[in-house]
Order: C-alpha cells, then structure tokens, then sequence
C-alpha cells in the first residue's frame, strides 16, 4: 500500500454515519422498497388487465369472423354468403361469372343474411333473370338450418319471386368447393348424377338452375314447394324436397377428387 492510500483510507476512517443519518438513509430505502412494490403490484394488475381485454378480443374477433353456416344463391349466377355465429354476412363470394358480376354492384358484408338474400333478390340483374321465367334456389347449410330456413320461407323470396328453400349437410360445402359449383348446383349435380353417370360437375357449371331443373323432371316427378306455412310438408324437413323426391343429401363424395375451375 502506497502513503498516498493509507492517507486516503486515514481521511475516510475519520468520517462517521451519526443516528440521524442512518434513519433517514433507513427511510429513503424503506421507501424505495415500498415503491418498487407498488410498481411491481400496478405492472401485475396492468398485465391481467391486458390479457382480459386480449381474450376479450379474440373471443368478439372469433363470433364475428368464423364461418357457421353457407347460404347460396342459385339462377344463372350464383352467389354463396357465408355467415357467423350471428347470422351475418362475412364473405360474398360469385361461383361464376354472372354471380361475381352481380356482386360488383352491392356490398353485402355485415348484413344479416336474411337482408343480404333479399337484396340479391331484388336487384336490378337479378330481376332482370326472373323476368324471364328463371328458376330460384336458396340452399342452405348450418347447424342452424331449419331456423334460417324458415326466415327465408316467410321472406320475399318465396312468397313473391316463387323461391324454392332447400338444405344440406356442412359436409356438403368443402365437396361443392372441390368441384367448382355452389352449393345449390352441387345438391342438383348430385341429384342428377344418380340417374346420368355420364353427368360432370362442367356440365352443371355451365348450366341454369332452370336447365337443371328440367333435366331433372325427366327422371322425377317435380313440384314447386308450398310457400303456405299452413301445409304440413315442409321443404326442409328431412327426407322431404320441394321437388316431391325423397333423397336426403348424404353423399358428398362424388367431387372431392375431381378439382374444378372457377
């Protein structure tokens, strides 16, 4: 140790803490402490307050965005809504090109479907095809499907434009995406595919509802389905049609392997 240390560590020796300073140095990391505390507690309930409001989102994001039920749309063009859990549009989508061209000119995201089909309904380009003697199907498929459907029945698309109501199994959306077709031609396809082997889901695509429906009357005896609430055959009781047949559309399998092009 050099003399200049030991006069250094002889200067600090001589200085001594007196009881006043040591309380107060006490006091100022007591306080310290109970600072670091109350931060720690307000960072704590600051984080569970963020993961609530996180949840929270995520949980309105889900009811609003996730996909419950289908509704399609079928003339000539057709047009499949998907709906949430609150029954509201959240994609609009044409199956072909006379459905996405209708759909340039409304915007049906938020509506609730009953608004949004009807609004289909009434439009200038679709009326322009019910002029002429067009044959109207709403298919839907949803867990929810006997209360959508009876939205639609006791709507202006049965009982003014003569619209037939049907329904569908979920499965039955993913297959109708695979071959191209909505989910009205796709139920039709299959119906039909049952007496015409010959028949392609091309063929459909490119083919009317009304095309469809006459071709079908060859090998069943077709109806149109009561718009009277009163009758006691519903369209969509299961293992009834509106057409008079009786097949219940449990087979979605014949275009899972066979893609098509929109």
């Amino acid at each position: 140790m050099t003399w200049l240390d030991k006069r250094i560590g002889q200067a600090f020796a001589q200085i001594h803490a007196t009881d006043q300073m040591r309380r107060s140095a006490a006091a100022c990391f007591s306080q310290c402490n109970q600072k670091k505390k109350y931060r720690s507690k307000a960072v704590r309930r600051l984080t569970i307050v963020c993961g609530l409001f996180l949840c929270l989102g995520i949980g309105n994001w889900y009811v609003f965005t996730a996909p419950v039920s289908y509704i399609s749309v079928d003339i000539n063009p057709s047009i499949e809504l998907t709906l949430n859990q609150l029954d509201r549009v959240t994609a609009a989508e044409g199956k072909n090109a006379d459905g996405r061209m209708l759909l340039m000119d409304l915007d049906l995201t938020g509506k609730n479907y009953l608004e949004a089909v009807e609004r289909l309904v009434e439009s200038d380009r679709l009326q322009a095809y019910l002029a002429h003697d067009a044959a109207l199907m709403v298919t839907v498929a949803s867990p929810r499907a006997d209360e959508l459907l009876l939205g639609l029945e006791n709507s202006v698309v049965a009982t003014q434009y003569g619209g037939t109501c049907r329904r569908t199994n979920l499965e039955d959306v993913s297959a109708a995406h695979a071959c191209g077709l909505s989910l009205g031609k796709y139920e039709m396809y299959l119906r039909l595919a049952q007496y015409d082997q010959s028949i392609t889901p091309e063929a459909c695509h490119n083919m009317t509802m009304r095309q469809m429906r006459d071709l079908l009357s060859q090998y069943e005896s077709i109806e149109a389905c009561p718009s009277d609430m009163k009758n006691k055959g519903r369209c969509h009781n299961k293992g009834h049609d509106q057409y008079g047949g009786c097949r219940n559309m449990e087979d979605s399998k014949f275009c899972i392997d066979k893609p098509f092009p929109h």
